[in-house]
Order: C-alpha cells, then sequence, then structure tokens
C-alpha cells in the first residue's frame, strides 16, 4: 500500500531539490579586483568557502545566506513535512519512535547511534577549538567568523590541479590496494564515469550511484582544487566498493548498511593524503597536506556529525508534537554549533541557516554514518600504514563481502570494535594529533 504512495512520499525531497537547483538564484558578486563573478551554490561551497581573500569569503557567504534567507520558510515546511511523514509512518508501522525506525535496516542500535554523536561532540570540540584559534592567529582575523572556517592555512602555497592530473594521483595513492580494485579505478576515469562539469542547476555536493548489471556513476563539481581531488578520491572509494560488493556477493546483500558504507570512501582520502605525504619532504607541503586531510575530518566529523546531532534533535522535538518552522530550526542549529564551537567562532543568524544546505535530511540518518565510516577508516588506515599487505587484505575482503554482514562484523572485520566508544575516542585523539603537528608547523 504505503509502496503506491512513493512519489507522493517522496514530495519532500523534490521539492527541497528543485527549489535549491532550478528557482533559487543567487547575485553575482565583486573579487578582490572589482570584477564582479557568478555565485552559486556549488561556487560557493567548492570555491569561495575557501577563498583566502577574507572580504570576498565573508562577501560571499553574506550574499549567498541573503538567498538562502528568502527560502527558509518554504524550505523549513518541506522539511517539516518530511519528518511529519516519518513520525505518522513510525507510528503505523508500530515502532517506538522515529529513530529506532531509521535505525532498523542500518542494523544500529540506539546505543549505538547515540555513542557516535555523543562521544565524538564531547572528545572532538576541543581539538576543533583550537584549529579554530590556530586559523585565526595564522591569518591575522580580527574575529574568528563562521565564513572564515574553511578558509586556507597558506594562501599562497595552494596548488591546483587539472582533473586529468587529479585522476593520475588517485590511481598512484591506491595503487597499494592491489590490481582488482586499481582495475576498478583505472576504467572510472578511462571510461568516463564521472560528470564533473560545473553547470547552472546541477545537484550540489558530490554522489556514487551503482546500477546492478553496470559500473557506478559519479557526479562532481570540478573547480580545480586540491579539495576536489579528495573529493573525487572519496566518491571513487564508493564506485571501487560497490562494484566489489556486486561483483562477490548477490544483488539482494551486495550493499551494506549505511553505517559502513562511509568507511571505503572515506579510506581513499586517507591513503590519498598518506600518499601525498610520503613522496614530499618539504615541511610547507607536510603542512599543506595535513590542512586538506583536516579538510577530510571537518567535513565528515563536524558538518556531517554536526548535521546528525540537528537530526537527533528535530526528530525529539516531532515526537513531543512542536511544530518544526524556519524559526525553530535556525534556532537549534545555532545552539548545536554554538555548543560545539564555544567561543572559538563567532556563530551569527547566517550561519544559523546552514540547516538549508544538505539534501541528507531526506535521506533517512545519514548524516552521523559519516562519522562512524570515517571512524572505522581511520582505524583501518592506521593498520594499513603500520601492518603493510595483511591489513590491505583483510580491508579488500571487507569490501568484497558488500551487505553480506552486519555493519559491526564488517568493522569487526577490519579490526574495529564499534560497539565500543574506544574506536571513536582514538579517531578524535588523531585529528588532536594532526592539529598538534600544525602548531609547531605554524
Amino acid at each position: 500500500m504505503l509502496s503506491s504512495f512513493r512519489e507522493v512520499l517522496t514530495a519532500p525531497y523534490q521539492i527541497y531539490e528543485r527549489g535549491k537547483l532550478a528557482d533559487m538564484r543567487f547575485p553575482d558578486i565583486e573579487n578582490g579586483q572589482g570584477e564582479q563573478v557568478p555565485l552559486s551554490f556549488a561556487l560557493y561551497e567548492n570555491k569561495y568557502a575557501e577563498s583566502p581573500d577574507t572580504a570576498l569569503r565573508r562577501h560571499a557567504f553574506r550574499s549567498f545566506s541573503q538567498t538562502l534567507y528568502q527560502y527558509r520558510n518554504t524550505f523549513a515546511e518541506t522539511y517539516a513535512t518530511e519528518v511529519k511523514r516519518q513520525v505518522i509512518e513510525a507510528r503505523l508501522r508500530g515502532y517506538p519512535s522515529v529513530t529506532e525506525m531509521l535505525l532498523t535496516p542500518q542494523q544500529v542500535t540506539k546505543d549505538m547511534y547515540n555513542q557516535v554523536l555523543d562521544v565524538l561532540q564531547q572528545e572532538l570540540a576541543p581539538h576543533m577549538r583550537r584549529y579554530a584559534a590556530l586559523k585565526q592567529r595564522v591569518l591575522g582575523l580580527h574575529e574568528m567568523t563562521f565564513a572564515d572556517l574553511k578558509a586556507p592555512l597558506d594562501p599562497d602555497f595552494s596548488p591546483g590541479m587539472t582533473y586529468e592530473e587529479a585522476g593520475e594521483l588517485i590511481k598512484e595513492a591506491l595503487f597499494i590496494l592491489g590490481p582488482e580494485y586499481g582495475e576498478i579505478v583505472e576504467a572510472a576515469f578511462r571510461d568516463r564515469w564521472v560528470d564533473y562539469a560545473v553547470n547552472t542547476g546541477k545537484r550540489t555536493g558530490a554522489f556514487c550511484r551503482s546500477i546492478p548489471g553496470m559500473h557506478s556513476y559519479i557526479l562532481i563539481s570540478w573547480t580545480g582544487s586540491m579539495r576536489g581531488v579528495f573529493t573525487l578520491a572519496h566518491e571513487v572509494g564508493h564506485a571501487g566498493h560497490l562494484m566489489l560488493g556486486a561483483r562477490y556477493q548477490r544483488m539482494t546483500n551486495a550493499r551494506p548498511s549505511l553505517f559502513f558504507i562511509e568507511a571505503p570512501s572515506t579510506m581513499n582520502e586517507l591513503l590519498l593524503a598518506d600518499h601525498l605525504l610520503e613522496r614530499s619532504e618539504d615541511p610547507r607541503m607536510r603542512r599543506w597536506v595535513i590542512s586538506q586531510l583536516l579538510g577530510t575530518y571537518f567535513h565528515n566529523f563536524v558538518t556531517h556529525l554536526l548535521e546528525g546531532e540537528l537530526q537527533r534533535q528535530v526528530y525529539d522535538l516531532a515526537s513531543r508534537q512542536v511544530p518544526i518552522t524556519a524559526n525553530l530550526l535556525g534556532d537549534v542549529k545555532g545552539g548545536i554549533l554554538s555548543a560545539f564551537w564555544g567561543d572559538a567562532v563567532k556563530i551569527d543568524d547566517d550561519a544559523k541557516l546552514t540547516w538549508m544546505r544538505q539534501p541528507h535530511y531526506y535521506m533517512s540518518l545519514y548524516p552521523y554514518t559519516y562519522a562512524a565510516g570515517l571512524t572505522a577508516s581511520t582505524a583501518a588506515a592506521k593498520q594499513i600504514r603500520e601492518e603493510g599487505q595483511p591489513a590491505v587484505e583483510r580491508w579488500l575482503d571487507v569490501l568484497k563481502a558488500g551487505g553480506s554482514r552486519s555493519p559491526l562484523e564488517l568493522m569487526k572485520m577490519a579490526g574495529v570494535d564499534m560497539s565500543q566508544p574506544e574506536p571513536i575516542k582514538h579517531a578524535a585523539a588523531y585529528v588532536g594529533s594532526l592539529i598538534d603537528e600544525l602548531e609547531q608547523l605554524y
């Protein structure tokens, strides 16, 4: 019965995407040379947010947020409708809560879910506040605003890279995973699995879709930055994982739980960072690569983790029949950001609108799984660095297992016990060690 209403039930997500990608128009902004340059969702998130020009970076964020603000009530009602649908469905299906309904297909307990959110926020926040303070000091900023969090630490050292160069670098970095995996990576670039052009109306972010009986497809907007190389390696990680799962498992169990799905993708980012560090002894290059690696942890352990915290609080409010409005979402998001960043970062009204930027809120309990996956890949990558080939073979066995085992079993195959808080604490401590090294290098 419910499947007959699929198109109607997915309408909130479709409306969000149409509004964001088809209707939303951003005004041109002025760069440091006084020239008018275009602004779009993709250009802001992939280019201007990382601009070394503080005035341009902040002006772009202000203009970007002003456009978002015009859509806040529509987007809030769209998201509220999605949440209401899930609340009703959970009740009809007899679940105690929406959260437990959404965790069931992930094969994850509520305790495990809360553990990722609670432990990582508590353990990581002090390190990230130090990171923000480091950026403020090195960049000479009077105050650290939300718009400055992705500013490069060394603006004069930012090697650009063509898409073709990125492909070669990724193939080199992933060579360690052996010939079978390497052939998948080679085919991704040789046979043009990647849609990388920047186009108006194109979906923001980066995604990989695997089709049974076919190769994977990757969507990304390429702007020539090294951050983009890490993102591309991430999506290639999804492609390699899903294709190996399909090759060695039946269609019904080829795809693993969301709780594990981001481990193979983030593993590729970690291997890319290791490769870059190994091939250069230049201290400036080293601190630049560490900054890129911290970008991976920022994206998964901060951006997506705090999205997951927003979801947790919104579902709690909805269960108590509190109306989900634009003002409430802004207040909740602002409270989450303030609690995490403390006095290290100024959280203004524009920062509170970041709840509008991600489509992941319409993808079940997806955001927190980025943190779970990166926690597992951090531990597995450490094993590869220390053990070499035996750890690589274990990792490949995990990829080939697809979804034939639960996420906890898959992670244990890789030598990581995610039922306990220790891997999460160790991952946060590793981030802290990277920041320690940056503080010494600057």
